[in-house]
């Protein structure tokens, strides 16, 4: 007997999704999965959908029902599929990508710069022996970038407030949070070392391949956060004397260059900071340099990082919630 399977089907910032086919399988151990379809369903502009399907279609009768939903839909023009297991009293499915937006730094990044006061971790730092040169000035760089995505694909503008918000606030463990997910369980940070001890060339020549990925997600529409490499090991180990910034739209200037339109955290309110990048003859890699208005910041190179949308809280719309002396938490 046919039965109706109804759900919704979201991008993974909480969109919904449209025009995406629905088919329901039986996951099979020994053979191939049955296609217990009898009609598909295809998500509206709700991304509200239907599939008919039979459970008697099932080939495997000794074989436990493990049901799953296969979704095919397009995105940026190529064909995608996605398998999500069917599970009791689930209805909602998020596909793995998000949809093309536009970010533009001054109205959909932070307003306030990025400087907070303490240390980044949550212990004192003078009490640790050997480390005399960490600053009681902190920057959660990765952490803004990524709430600010956060913000704007979700369809909701970023809080306002042209002062930081308070340490134990709600916003303030929010970027926190986004932070420690910028770096990847510390794998990011292994990262920046590396980077760091390389060669200029060989930071060049690796550039040359992380620009390639830059283009290549903003021709799509997909803002990117980019580590940024500024010192070497030569210089110092200051590891965190490198940045991370957002990566919002780029064009080609006449005499070759790349120039990329970036949010960065340091220089909220802006859009006029850019990284422009060229073909370095020398090094046969790509040489670049960040643009702040009419000054220049070196830089020795640059990496895509990863991000992955998270919707926030609705406590962060409270812009008073995160004022110095608020103690409250969020959910």
């Amino acid at each position: 007997m046919s039965q109706t399977f109804t759900g919704v089907v979201q991008f993974a910032n909480g969109v919904p999704a449209a025009n995406v086919s629905v088919r329901l399988f039986d996951a099979d151990v020994f053979s191939e999965d049955d296609d217990l379809t009898v009609e598909p369903g295809l998500s509206d502009e709700k991304g509200l959908f239907s599939v008919i399907y039979d459970e008697a279609r099932d080939l495997d009768f000794a074989d436990i029902f493990r049901p799953y939903l296969q979704f095919s839909y397009t995105h940026h023009g190529e064909p995608r599929s996605h398998k999500a297991d069917v599970q009791p009293n689930q209805r909602d499915y998020r596909l793995p990508e998000t949809p093309s937006v536009e970010f533009i730094p001054a109205t959909h990044g932070f307003q306030y710069i990025n400087r907070y006061p303490g240390y980044w971790i949550p212990f004192s730092v003078p009490s640790i022996p050997d480390i005399p040169s960490v600053s009681n000035i902190y920057g959660l760089c990765g952490g803004m970038v990524a709430t600010s995505m956060d913000f704007l694909l979700a369809g909701r503008k970023i809080p306002q407030r042209r002062r930081r918000p308070g340490r134990i606030t709600p916003l303030h463990r929010y970027i926190h949070k986004r932070q420690v997910d910028s770096l990847t369980a510390g794998t990011q940070v292994v990262r920046f070392a590396r980077w760091m001890a390389m060669s200029d060339k060989a930071v060049h020549l690796r550039t040359a391949g992380e620009l390639k990925k830059v283009r290549t997600n903003l021709d799509k529409g997909i803002p990117t956060p980019i580590g940024m490499v500024y010192v070497s090991t030569r210089d110092t180990m200051q590891i965190w004397q490198n940045h991370q910034i957002l990566a919002c739209k780029y064009e080609e200037l006449d005499d070759g260059r790349i120039r990329i339109l970036v949010y960065d955290p340091n220089f909220p309110r802006r859009n006029d900071v850019f990284v422009d990048s060229w073909p370095d003859k020398e090094t046969g890699g790509v040489a670049s340099v960040q643009r702040i208005g009419k000054k220049e910041k070196v830089t020795r190179g640059y990496f895509t990082m990863p991000y992955r949308p998270v919707i926030p809280p609705t406590i962060l719309d409270d812009d008073t919630a995160s004022n110095e002396k608020d103690k409250r938490d969020f959910g």
